[in-house]
């Protein structure tokens, strides 16, 4: 009875063994037992893998009677079935490494065991065991001895709600595999023991044996580690376009190497869900905040989730409200409107005739624009449309309104022509104006005899025949143009009628019954006779000048406020209009005799054969012991407008002439020369040097003795006082100014008709009333000198009458002395000089006016108007795309622009050689030794880089952006090439987070290719930094010496902080410049300074501007901001382009050259370039400087600078024809 009660006492316990399980903090201590910490097996990558209690305990503490089940890994080699488990006795203690059991051991197996191994993990990890491994027991005995009654079940069925969940270290990228229960059962935990396996890596495999001594067999469980959580990016897919309405969110994979075709995806969002990768949600709210839950699983286990906030972009503008086009005249109209009750940023009006349209960006708070530059009696449409700016710009429906404009006077008829059809029927036609301007269309002709109306009509089509005139009568016929409102400008013309042929019948019948035959025969044989021996060669000379006046055109004077369009229309389609008219113009008028001036006796004194003097207005000298010949000198007396003999046009005189010049000058009494000649060109002589040098000092021409007694050089002329007497007359002494021009190349025209301007503005500063005629000569004394007279009468008339006849004045002038105004060239510049004065007027100012001239510049008058200097800021072109970009625009040059809307022109960009000529190495600083002679598009590389003139002409700048991280060697190859002398930075190196230079200097040696660059000193002042470079060359044997001047009070902003001291600056510079170039020196792109900004003109044009401005008042005591601007503009794009930079440059100047007693104040002196006077210095004159030129000189202008071959010395005179060609036309931008 006692053993069967303890048999069932044992029975009970082992029933309690088999469902109940310690968990952690409830297994007892026993007294006698062991603690072992056993190592787990290694699994591949983590030699230390350990078995330890729940989240952190480091041992196991086992019952005393208990055995230890012990995991082993596979040997290697060995196959891929479980590990064999093991029994030790539970009072035994081993150490860690001794618990080894053999593959398939027979050791007895405990039965009342919960055990969990692993087996095949592909990636490290540590096993934590949160409940013992092998059960206590308080009874001591063979465990084996006892049978189980009935069958076990299997351990998959028991554990079949349990799975592996993973849990992700984000800070170390690994793994945490966690055994959970589905809810069905009691915990896991409960069970079998928490176990958590840590540091697995992604995408690891492996497998576990879950076992317990109530089940068999172990169930096993798969270890598929899921990728990592930097493999998945949420991505905002979202096409800007549709934004507003629109979200897409898509998780993109990358470097995943697992698992692929294991992973899912959820979505759910406050508007749809989505099982896939992606969810696209549609016809959703503008400006809208959604929200999106999304997760990843893998194998249907959710391993990453994360919450999404995405808001809708703004939605499209409704349109305005209640547009309408007010005020309606003849060019323009006011459109009014109210705003939209929705978002918007602001407005675009849009207006069009036909099929062009031009739109303007209005400001979001604007509800009233003015449409100017229309035409008269048009019909055109305004379109208005708000927009946002969002992720993108969209733009709302547009609200038009419709319109025509008032109709004007319409323009004068053209093409008018009077023919005479009979003795007494004329017929006139005529083709329509070009601006109607009206709703009908109809014809006034108006015919006067003298200053009485004879006749008029009015017909639909410009051609009417009169009939009934008087015979041998004059009339006046104007027609003009109505278009229902208005009537245009009349245009003028005369014919005569013939006379009565059957009157004439009539009379002469009775004249011979009336007289006696033989007295009629008499009187006629002598009336034949006399007119055949008297008007022979009057004849003759009549059918020749009917030939030269048929060939000449009907050209209607311009009036100024078409002009500019007229010069448009003329020089389009190559200056075809234009050559028309100069080519039908004669070259000699024959009618007017030549015979002194080809005399045998004065032939000598010509230059050149075939251009000399006509005999009725040659300048006659005062006879001298008889000679007949010394009467002779090849000049003209040539009338101004509406002034007799205002002018003397001479040839350039030669070494026999030069006494009888002066001569000239004193009988005609002259007191200005206008010479716009070099003495040498090309290598030819063009001009005797008929004035004494400074260090001569007096020099006497026979008679007359001429003394210097001033020299003033400027980039474009030379004023020379010089003070003349004569040793016969007791005359006080005259002064006599001579200037002359230096930058007008031979047959050709100056770079820009302002020039010329400037050179009018001198020399009628030096002329008076009672002074005689100005003096203009050239070489030949025609082409350049007809030239400069034609400006300054036309330009007299332009100021007098509102009109210019350009054609009528040089056939005027061809008519007092042959080939005036040589070439098509120098006709056209005769327009182009008038259009420019025309368009933008006097712009210079004296130093000594400026201060009062700047204050009435500033007013305005009335307020609401602008005042003028901002009239004249808004007269300056733009010169947007006036020439080709296409290097710097070519798709491997883009990366090379800072600012896609600042690229070099192409003609006057900065081309960098890719490897350096060595010809000139024994001289590398030579100035003959041009580094840019074999410069060309194919062979260059490119920078974005401009050459910019300087007020000293054949030096120039450079203007350049701010150099990139890649474009540094160009950098500095450039500054080699074009031998720089100066660096200016007025910039910082990065403007916030933005970069606007990369740094190109450092400390010690920067090697760029062949080009060493060492940084030799570094001085700071208050306004800028002073470094200083030294430049090797590996193939040149001399250093160069480079300064940089860092500007470091102009931060970023549009206009200098401190303009005192940027002007202290340049004037520091100027010292490191060399002095003004040589004169005679060939013209080379040499750029002593180069200057650079962020993009190579916000800061870099103004700086420029201030300089040349600086030059120019300390020189000539002027200034021109706005041609100095206007010529920044046409060199590079983006130059000064704001009004306040534009003042800026005024007020500088006004406080740099304050005004004293009404007297100009200047800076210290010794900042002043000074300019030596190499006159007569080895034969090298001061007036044969070789022209700054245009940068693009045509070659037909070149080949006719040797045209005209002049005579030197006793030669024989040569003749023109060889020569004067008609350079290439070029249309005017």
């Amino acid at each position: 009875m006692a053993m069967y009660l303890w048999l069932k006492l044992l029975a009970f316990g082992f029933a309690f063994l088999d469902t109940e399980v310690f968990v952690t903090g409830q297994v007892p201590t026993p007294t006698n037992g062991f603690s072992l910490t056993t190592p787990l097996p290694h699994l591949s990558q983590q030699p230390n893998l350990q078995t330890s209690s729940a989240r952190g305990a480091d041992t196991q503490t086992l019952s005393s009677q208990a055995n230890l089940t012990t995991l082993m890994p596979d040997p290697p080699g060995a196959s891929g079935e479980m590990t064999t488990l093991g029994t030790v006795p539970a009072d035994t203690a081993l150490p860690a490494d001794t618990l080894t059991l053999a593959r398939n051991s027979s050791a007895a197996l405990p039965t009342h065991t919960s055990n969990i191994s692993t087996t095949d993990i592909s990636s490290g990890g540590n096993l934590t065991t949160t409940a013992p491994a092998t059960l206590s027991l308080a009874t001591t005995g063979l465990l084996s001895t006892i049978a189980t009654t009935q069958p076990k079940p299997t351990c998959d069925e028991k554990f079949g709600n349990i799975t592996v969940h993973y849990h992700y270290n984000s800070n170390n990228q690994v793994f945490e595999a966690e055994l959970k229960s589905d809810g069905t059962h009691k915990n896991p935990c409960e069970i079998v023991g928490c176990k958590e396996l840590e540091n697995l890596q992604q995408c690891s495999k492996g497998r576990f044996n879950l076992s317990d001594s109530s089940c068999t067999p172990a169930k096993i469980i798969e270890l598929d580690v899921p990728p990592g959580r930097e493999n998945f990016t949420l991505h905002d897919c979202t096409k800007p376009v549709n934004a507003n309405t629109t979200i897409c969110l898509k998780w993109e994979t990358k470097n995943l190497t697992c698992g692929r075709g294991k992973l899912s995806y959820r979505f759910h969002c406050d508007n749809g869900i989505s099982n896939y990768s992606q969810i696209n949600l549609r016809d959703l709210e503008p400006q809208r905040t959604y929200n999106c839950a999304t997760e990843i699983l893998y194998n249907n286990t959710i391993v990453f989730q994360e919450n999404k906030s995405v808001e809708t972009d703004l939605g499209t503008p409704k349109k305005p409200l209640n547009v309408s086009c007010k005020n309606v005249r003849e060019n323009k109209t006011s459109v009014t409107w109210t705003h939209p009750a929705s978002l918007l940023h602001g407005y675009y009006l849009c207006s069009n005739k036909t099929k062009s349209e031009t739109c303007t960006k209005l400001a979001k708070n604007a509800t009233w624009f003015e449409v100017n530059s229309l035409k008269p009696y048009t019909y055109y449409h305004v379109s208005l449309y708000a927009y946002v700016v969002g992720r993108v710009q969209r733009n709302g429906t547009a609200e038009q309104c419709f319109f025509r404009t008032k109709a004007a006077r319409p323009s004068v008829v053209r093409n008018m022509k009077v023919i005479r059809k009979q003795e007494n029927v004329i017929s006139v036609t005529c083709e329509p104006p070009s601006e109607i301007n009206g709703p009908e269309k109809s014809y006034i002709l108006e015919v006067k005899s003298g200053n009485s109306l004879f006749k008029n009509f009015k017909h639909p089509t410009c051609k009417f025949e009169v009939d009934n005139l008087y015979y041998l009568t004059e009339y006046t016929f104007l027609v003009s143009f109505h278009n229902g409102e208005y009537q245009g400008e009349a245009v003028a013309k005369n014919q005569s009628t013939s006379y009565n042929a059957k009157a004439l019948i009539i009379f002469l019948v009775f004249l011979i019954i009336v007289t006696s035959i033989a007295l009629l025969v008499v009187l006629y044989k002598i009336y034949d006779l006399r007119k055949k021996r008297s008007s022979n060669l009057d004849e003759q000379q009549e059918l020749v000048e009917r030939d030269d006046e048929k060939q000449l055109m009907d050209v209607e004077p311009i009036h100024a406020d078409i002009l500019l369009e007229t010069y448009k229309r003329k020089i389009a389609d190559e200056g075809r209009l234009f050559l028309a008219e100069f080519q039908s113009i004669p070259r000699v008028f024959s009618k007017f005799s030549i015979k002194d001036a080809r005399k045998p006796h004065n032939q000598n004194k010509n230059r050149y054969v075939d251009i000399l003097p006509y005999d009725y207005n040659r300048v006659e000298l005062s006879e001298i012991n008889g000679d007949a010949g010394s009467t002779y000198i090849n000049a003209s007396y040539i009338d101004g407008f509406k002034e007799p003999r205002k002018y003397i046009a001479a040839q350039g005189p030669r070494d026999e002439t030069v006494d009888d010049f002066w001569r000239m000058i004193w009988e005609q009494k002259a007191t200005v020369i206008v010479m716009v000649t070099r003495c040498e060109e090309g290598n030819r002589n063009k001009c005797a040097e008929y004035w004494p040098c400074m260090e001569e000092g007096t020099r006497a021409y026979r008679d007359v003795v001429v003394k210097i007694t001033e020299h003033k050089r400027c980039p474009d002329y030379i004023i020379q006082k010089l003070n003349i007497t004569h040793k016969k007359e007791k005359a006080t002494g005259r002064d006599v100014t001579h200037i002359q021009f230096t930058s007008w190349p031979d047959h050709g025209v100056p770079e820009d008709p302002h020039l010329l301007l400037k050179l009018r503005r001198r020399v009628n500063a030096f002329s008076n009333f009672f002074s005689g005629p100005i003096v203009v000569h050239c070489s030949a004394g025609v082409g350049r000198t007809g030239t400069y007279i034609g400006i300054d009468a036309m330009l007299e008339g332009l100021e007098a009458e509102g009109k210019v006849d350009v054609y009528g004045y040089v056939v005027k002038l061809r008519r007092q002395r042959c080939l005036m105004v040589q070439v098509e060239a120098q006709y056209i510049l005769i327009h182009q000089a008038l259009v420019e004065y025309n368009q933008f007027g006097e712009t210079e100012v004296n130093l000594s006016e400026l201060h009062s001239c700047l204050q009435n510049m500033k007013k305005r008058d009335p307020p609401s108007d602008p005042s003028p200097l901002e009239a004249e800021f808004q007269r300056l072109p733009s010169y947007r795309s006036w020439r080709t970009q296409h290097i710097g625009n070519q798709e491997e040059n883009k990366k090379k622009n800072r600012n896609s809307n600042v690229v070099p022109y192409d003609f006057n960009r900065v081309p960098l050689k890719h490897e350096l000529e060595m010809s000139k190495e024994s001289d590398p600083d030579s100035e003959e030794s041009s580094d840019d002679e074999s410069d060309s598009e194919e062979t260059s590389k490119y920078i974005n880089a401009s050459f910019v003139m300087s007020y000293w002409k054949p030096e120039m700048m450079i203007a350049a952006q701010g150099p990139l991280k890649e474009t540094v060697g160009d950098f500095w190859q450039m500054i080699f090439q074009r031998k720089v002398k100066v660096i200016v930075m007025l910039t910082e190196l990065t403007n916030g987070d933005q970069e606007v230079c990369a740094q190109y200097w450092g400390e010690g040696k920067q090697t760029y290719g062949d080009l060493e660059v060492v940084m030799k000193d570094t001085n700071k002042s208050s306004a800028y930094i002073l470094r200083t470079f030294e430049l090797r060359h590996s193939k040149r044997k001399e250093p160069r010496t480079v300064h940089q001047y860092q500007c470091t009070t102009w931060r970023g902003e549009e206009l200098p902080a401190e303009p005192k001291e940027l002007v202290a600056m340049i004037q520091n510079i100027k010292q490191k410049l060399p002095r003004s170039c040589p004169e005679g020196m060939k013209y080379h792109k040499h750029a002593p300074i180069l200057v650079h900004c962020r993009d190579g003109s916000q800061q870099t044009g103004l700086f420029c501007a201030l300089f040349n401005l600086l030059e120019s008042a300390e020189t000539e005591e002027v200034i021109d901001v706005f041609q100095v601007v206007k010529s920044l503009r046409k060199a590079r794009p983006g130059m000064v382009c704001s009004y306040e930079q534009y003042q800026f440059l005024y007020d500088v100047i006004a406080s740099t050259y304050p005004a004293q007693n009404g007297e100009v104040k200047k800076t210290n002196s010794q900042d002043k370039i000074e300019f030596h006077n190499e006159v007569d210095e080895a034969k090298q004159d001061a007036n044969c400087v070789h022209p700054a030129g245009a940068l693009n000189t045509t070659q037909e202008e070149s080949r006719a600078a040797g045209a005209s071959e002049p005579t030197s010395g006793t030669e024989e005179p040569e003749h023109s024809a060889n020569g004067p060609v008609s350079p290439a036309l070029t249309q005017s931008s």
